[in-house]
């Protein structure tokens, strides 16, 4: 019985010493989706512009355990749209691209949903998260213990 207890803590112990490195989105204090970081991994934020009614993206890339922005692409330009950001400006596929801005957000990215902008999460090639309406909504890298993981893991594929 000792022996088993031993066991038990030692284990118990290792799920909440051990760190594994995720990237979640959180909104209300509740993780709504939970990926394993993956570095040089992308993802997007989509959204329609409340006054421009056009679909806008923004691409970021998981760099050195952090979230770096590193391109933009709109339909059109409009009021307080920057005509020279990044290092590369072009159209494609009536798409307005501005590539290579290569900006350091940091471990959070903070976000506020509108009424009818129709915001989107989207990791990879596959992974699509609509967020919900007048909704704020953190996306975090961070580093969590391996017990939360396999809470946060279950806890989002439950949600389905």
């Amino acid at each position: 019985m000792i022996l088993f207890a031993a066991v038990m803590g030692t284990v118990i112990a290792l799920l909440m010493i051990v760190k594994v490195p995720a990237l979640t989105i959180t909104s209300q204090g509740t993780v709504q989706k939970f990926h394993l970081y993956e570095e040089e991994a992308e993802f997007k934020v989509r959204w329609k512009h409340s006054v421009e009614k056009e679909e806008w993206e923004e691409m970021f890339v998981l760099q050195d355990g952090m979230i770096e922005l590193t391109g933009t692409r709109f339909k059109t330009f409009g009021a307080g749209v920057p005509s020279d950001t990044g290092d590369r400006t072009y159209i494609k596929d009536g798409w307005v691209y501005m590539t290579g801005i290569d900006q350091t957000i940091g471990k959070n990215l903070s976000l506020r949903t509108g009424e009818s902008t129709d915001h989107r999460f989207i990791y990879g090639k596959d992974a699509n998260f609509n967020l919900d309406k007048n909704k704020a909504y953190q996306i975090n890298v961070g580093q969590h213990s391996l017990l939360n993981t396999v809470r946060y893991y279950i806890l989002v594929k439950l949600k389905r």
